[in-house]
């Protein structure tokens, strides 16, 4: 029942090539998240294969990287943006307010195809279709499963402009 916390790492600008693989030096430097819990098929249980998500930051932008393991076929077919509920896909939300009620969601499909949305209240829906921000994602698969990387430019964020910023995540 205790709250899980993630800590962003701050990293030298322009040291993270957005590529979908997690193989810069940065990367091995940022704390690690894991021991996540479904949200479908069953919510709240053990996942079926491990997920590890980083978060780092530099002046201008949030960068996500994520290792999703996978010991079956990956689903990635190819979609329109926005499009990715028949593909694996990785959804972070941001509550950049910590009010628990908004929140800005970006994710990817192992594909590459790229979803975002914004959450004006605290519920699934609705969401706001015509959301459409301007950052990048990229993946990449292998034997192990597939691998992504979001950068997310601050200028595509509301937030409070404080030294210490304590967000939301979901």
């Amino acid at each position: 029942n205790s709250r899980k916390e993630a800590r962003a790492a701050r990293v030298p600008a322009e040291s993270i090539r957005l590529d979908g693989r997690l193989d810069e030096a940065e990367w091995r430097d940022v704390p690690t998240l894991a021991g996540f819990v479904q949200k479908e098929p069953v919510e709240g249980a053990e996942p079926t294969d491990r997920m590890d998500v980083r978060f780092a930051y530099d002046d201008t932008a949030l960068y996500i990287g994520a290792r999703m393991y996978s010991g079956a076929p990956i689903q990635a077919p190819m979609g329109r943006r926005d499009e990715g509920e028949q593909a694996e896909h990785l959804i972070v939300s941001l509550d950049t307010y910590l009010d628990r009620r908004t929140s800005y969601t970006f994710g990817v499909t192992a594909a590459g195809v790229r979803l975002d949305r914004y959450y004006a209240r605290d519920a699934d829906w609705p969401s706001d279709p015509g959301f459409d921000p301007v950052w990048q994602a990229r993946t990449s698969m292998d034997e192990q499963g597939w691998s992504a990387e979001l950068w997310i430019p601050f200028s595509q964020l509301r937030f409070t402009d404080r030294d210490q910023q304590v967000w939301g995540l979901n």
